[in-house]
This record gives C-alpha cells, sequence and structure tokens, in this order.
C-alpha cells in the first residue's frame, strides 16, 4: 500500500509562501507528476512529502496514519534526488546494500535483493564499478534501483532526468514508466517538462504560484484546462488566448473579437469579456472566402508571418489583429509569408475563459445539467 493524503498543506519561508494550502490525494498505485515552471513550490512539496521539510500548516497522511512530523527515515518512503546522491568511494553494490545495511538486513538477503534489483533495472553488469565509471543514464538507474531495493510505500523523484540528454531522455522516461507499470507501486514525480507529465503520470498536479491550479488525468488537463495558465503552459506550442468578448444575437452565443467572429451555440448571456483559447491542432487554414468555417465555430482572419517546418508536419503563424496564432498543418500546404489567410475551428474545439478570473467557463442547462442540448447559459466551472 502507498496511498497519499496532502490535507492544507502550505509552506512559507519568512514572507514567502512557497507551498499554499493545498490538498490532493494520491491513490495506491497512481504516477502522480507535480508538475509546474520553476518557482511554483512543486520541489518544496514533494520534499515536505519525504520529511526533509516541515509543513507551516496542513497535515499529511500514509496509508491512514498521519506522518506530518515523522522522521523521514520513518516515513517508508523513498527518493531519487535531481543529482542521484550516490556514495563515490563505494561500488554500485555497496550503493545499492546501503539502505538495507543500515537497517541491519541479513547479508545473504542483502546480496539477493541487490541482485534481484540490478536485473530488474539492467544493471546487474555495473555492480563493481564506481558511480565516476558510469554515464550519467547509468548512474540515474542506479539512484533508481537503491530506491527500489528498500521496497517503500511510495517513491518520490525529484526531476530525475534532467541531467539526461535528450535521446537517453526519452528512453529513461520509457523505462521509468514501464517500472512503475511492472511493480503497481506509488511514484510521485516532480518536473518542469510536460512531455514527461504527458506520456508518464496517470494523474497529473498542475502548480502555479505554490497554488494547486488543476489536477486530473493528462488528457483532463490537456482537453479540458481548468484556466488561462493551464492551457497556456501545457501543449508544444502551447494554446493560442485571444482577448475576445462573449455576447448573444437572435438567439446564438456569438465570440467577437478584432478579425475574429462566430456563432457558437444556440442559447442567452450577457455581455462579457472573455479570453478565447484554440490549439494549433484545432485550426484550419484556408484561402480567404472558401466556404471554411462549419455550422458553428469561429473564423480568424490573418497574414502568415512565419512557417516553421518540424518534418512530419509544420507550424504557420499569423497575425490576427494584435495576436500572433499558431495552426499545426500537414507539410502539403505552402503558405508564403504575407498571404492572407482565413483560420476556422469548431465549436466543440474553443476553450473559454473568464477575462477577470482566468477561469474556465462551462455551458449549463437547468433543465438538464448532466447533458445539456441546448445550453442556456454559461458558468464558471
Amino acid at each position: 500500500m502507498g496511498r497519499l493524503v496532502l490535507n492544507q498543506l502550505s509552506r512559507s519561508f519568512k514572507s514567502v509562501t512557497a507551498v499554499d494550502n493545498i490538498s490532493l490525494t494520491v491513490d495506491d498505485g497512481e504516477f502522480l507528476v507535480l508538475l509546474g515552471p520553476s518557482g511554483c513550490g512543486k520541489t518544496t512539496l514533494l520534499r515536505m512529502i519525504a520529511g526533509l521539510l516541515e509543513p507551516t500548516s496542513g497535515s499529511l497522511e500514509l496509508d491512514g496514519v498521519d506522518i506530518t512530523t515523522a522522521p523521514s527515515k520513518k516515513r517508508d518512503l523513498a527518493m531519487v534526488f535531481q543529482s542521484y546522491a550516490l556514495y563515490p568511494h563505494l561500488s554500485v553494490a555497496k550503493n545499492l546494500a546501503f539502505p538495507l545495511t543500515v537497517r541491519r538486513t541479513d547479508k545473504a538477503a542483502v546480496r539477493r535483493r541487490v541482485q534481484e534489483v540490478a536485473d530488474m533495472v539492467e544493471i546487474g553488469h555495473l555492480l563493481d564499478r564506481k558511480p565516476k565509471e558510469l554515464s550519467g543514464g547509468q548512474r540515474q538507474r542506479v539512484a533508481v534501483a537503491r530506491a527500489l531495493v528498500r521496497e517503500p510505500k511510495a517513491f518520490l523523484m525529484d526531476e530525475p532526468l534532467s541531467n539526461l540528454d535528450a535521446k537517453l531522455r526519452t528512453a529513461t522516461r520509457q523505462e521509468l514508466a514501464g517500472l512503475h507499470r511492472r511493480l503497481g507501486a506509488t511514484f510521485v514525480y516532480v518536473t518542469h517538462d510536460q512531455v514527461e507529465a504527458m506520456t508518464m503520470a496517470t494523474k497529473i498536479a498542475l502548480l502555479n504560484g505554490g497554488k494547486l491550479e488543476q489536477l486530473g488525468t493528462p488528457e483532463d488537463l490537456y482537453d479540458r484546462p481548468a484556466s488561462v495558465f493551464a492551457a497556456g503552459f501545457l501543449g508544444s506550442p502551447a494554446a493560442n488566448l485571444m482577448d475576445a468578448e462573449l455576447a448573444s444575437s437572435n438567439g446564438m452565443i456569438t465570440v467577437m473579437a478584432p478579425s475574429i467572429e462566430g456563432e457558437l451555440w444556440p442559447g442567452e448571456t450577457p455581455a462579457r469579456k472573455i479570453v478565447l483559447g484554440i490549439r494549433p491542432e484545432h485550426l484550419s487554414i484556408h484561402t480567404p472566402g472558401s466556404v471554411a468555417a462549419a455550422t458553428s465555430g469561429a473564423a480568424l482572419r490573418g497574414v502568415v508571418e512565419l512557417t516553421e517546418n518540424l518534418g512530419s508536419d509544420q507550424l504557420i503563424y499569423c497575425r490576427v489583429g494584435e495576436h500572433r496564432v499558431a495552426v499545426r498543418a500537414g507539410r502539403s500546404e505552402h503558405w508564403d509569408n504575407g498571404s492572407t489567410v482565413l483560420l476556422s475551428a469548431a465549436a466543440n474545439r474553443l476553450h473559454l475563459f473568464d477575462a477577470d478570473t482566468g477561469r474556465r467557463l462551462e455551458w449549463q442547462d437547468d433543465t438538464a445539467p448532466v447533458a445539456p442540448s441546448l445550453p442556456a447559459k454559461i458558468a464558471s466551472a
């Protein structure tokens, strides 16, 4: 078992609040990724879970036991640091054996467990080497194996791939995801890399300024971002975000802005300022005058400024009003810089956010709140 419950956890350093009232649950066997930009509080939160920092307020439970004030050595959690923290004077075998040796485990049992774990992560042939004789990827495997050897209730990892080159990072990311599936253990993993989060996590906690911005599956965060920040952080490139106004006209909800217009759904709503979000892959690009827009959706008039060839596809950057809008398109399409174009997106591909709060707006219908067929009003999520 390895179920973690964080209840209103906060940590302040003098006048700075690094972690602000975070509550979440990591169920047994989950791979939770703490994701966010530098300085958002993710490493501070992980260190509180590990017992390396005391929370200013709040509590922490592991399998129903309050461990808020328990020392790190009594938490039955294993941590893999960004720097790997291997003992340079010890062989790989002795590095792996160290957590068991300090527990006074029988020597024969230590040897068996070290060999078992080394074979699991494919470093059995490196047991006699010192850390300085290993590559970055091999050291990373040793650090993970040293955490595995104890069979803890949960594994805590603080950006363990950040010191690897791009190719090795991809391979090791796949190894960690496979290891999680084989072990069925609880992982809490810190990263600022959204690719790591999207490919490995069963659940992502997106942090912003010490607060929990959104919690959900990778698909939840990508398909239904809860805020302007979430839409702008996830995606490469991120969602296009444009200031606009939502209103009603002839029984239809409309969206309007310089060089942007569209009819979305039947319904009525008071006029309000919004931020319109559209992911690059959900935009289509056309010549002006073509019948491009769907029966409902948004149409954007723009001018091509730049095209980037990505190999498998391309990114076309267009100037729409005061915004630069990215469109992901196939390699077969060709658009010269300076070309006037029409961009379109279906209504169900649009993300609407309140301009003041930055929070997502959802459609609601009081007569059919579960599955509305004709949305009648808009409310904050």
